[in-house]
Order: structure tokens, then C-alpha cells, then sequence
């Protein structure tokens, strides 16, 4: 008789979620995530296929428990006070690892289109959202200039930061680096 499985999922994708952010896709081996997830190999292959379902399982999880509520501070917040709110999260620390979407946008040539359709999804209506913001802003007086052209500086400026943040450290140049894009938007 078969033992039963005995494994929590969404620990399982946390716990790959972690290894991709921080060693990426291409950086991470089957036999890590096995090791890592505490999963057996044939359990692993059962549930997720092959690595890139993992990955891919992973960035639907990533964007669930990390993603979304981002997105959802710039819809439920208009204007200026989206944009402010939405960068509140953004810290450089001791273990910045960046954002796996960011990350991930890296290391496209590595993955199928539609595993990489997930960040790039992410950052398109990141984007979309961004400058329905700046509309807004505009029309309660808060801000003057391009809303395309300032939502895609923003989306610039946010993958510059997290790669940026992982070789520094220091909050007090994240805030710097905040307060400056933010003083942009007038």
C-alpha cells in the first residue's frame, strides 16, 4: 500500500519561491529544489512537470503573496497618493534580494512565453496603472507633465532599483532615491 503524501503546497512554493528569488532560474538545480523543498523527485515531477512548471507555479505564488497587493495600493489609492503609497514598501536592507518579476526579466532567453508572460503581465499593468495615476493626478492639479512618459520612467527607475539594492544596503539612499522620483512627479 502506498504511503500518502504528506507535503503542504503552498510551503513547497514558498520555499521555491525563496530559492528562485535568490539564486534566479537558470541559478537553481533540480536537485536544489528537491533539497530545498523537501519534496522527492518524483513527487516534485508529479505535481509541477519539469522545473520551469515550478518556476512558473512560483511566480503565480510570488505574485499572489508579493505582487498584487502593490498593484492594488495604485487602484485603490488615485493620483499622487497611489504612486507615494505604492513606493512606501521600496527598502534597500542587509538582505535586499530585489523583486523576482525584476529578476526574472533578466534571464527571459531561459523560459517558455508564457512562464516569462507573468512579470512582464505584472509590469505592463504596473505601468498601465501607473499612468492612470499621473491622469489623475493631473486633473487634481498634481502633476503637469507626460503621464506615458512618467509611468515608464517609473517602470525604468523601479528595475534600476532593485538591482540596485542588492549591492546597497542602505536605507538612507533607498528613501533618497524614493523622495527624488516622487519629487518628479509635479
Amino acid at each position: 500500500m502506498a504511503r500518502p503524501v504528506e507535503y503542504d503546497l503552498e510551503k513547497v512554493l514558498d520555499s521555491a519561491m525563496e530559492i528562485f528569488w535568490e539564486k534566479g532560474y537558470e541559478g537553481v538545480s533540480m536537485a536544489q529544489l528537491v533539497s530545498h523543498t523537501g519534496l522527492n523527485r518524483r513527487t516534485m515531477y508529479s505535481l509541477f512537470k519539469d522545473k520551469q512548471g515550478l518556476f512558473k507555479d512560483s511566480l503565480d505564488n510570488y505574485y499572489i503573496k508579493w505582487s498584487s497587493q502593490k498593484l492594488n495600493i495604485l487602484k485603490s489609492n488615485p493620483g499622487k497618493k497611489g504612486i507615494e503609497l505604492f513606493f512606501q514598501s521600496f527598502k534597500f536592507r542587509d538582505n535586499f534580494k530585489g523583486c523576482l518579476f525584476s529578476n526574472t526579466m533578466r534571464e527571459k532567453q531561459f523560459m517558455d512565453e508564457e512562464t516569462y508572460s507573468i512579470p512582464k503581465q505584472y509590469f505592463d499593468h504596473i505601468c498601465s496603472q501607473m499612468e492612470t495615476n499621473l491622469k489623475e493626478a493631473t486633473k487634481l492639479g498634481e502633476f503637469s507633465a507626460d503621464p506615458k512618459a512618467m509611468a515608464l520612467t517609473i517602470i525604468t527607475f523601479i528595475h534600476g532599483f532593485h538591482v540596485y539594492g542588492k549591492y546597497n544596503h542602505s536605507q538612507k539612499d533607498s528613501d533618497i532615491i524614493i523622495n527624488n522620483i516622487l519629487s518628479m512627479i509635479r
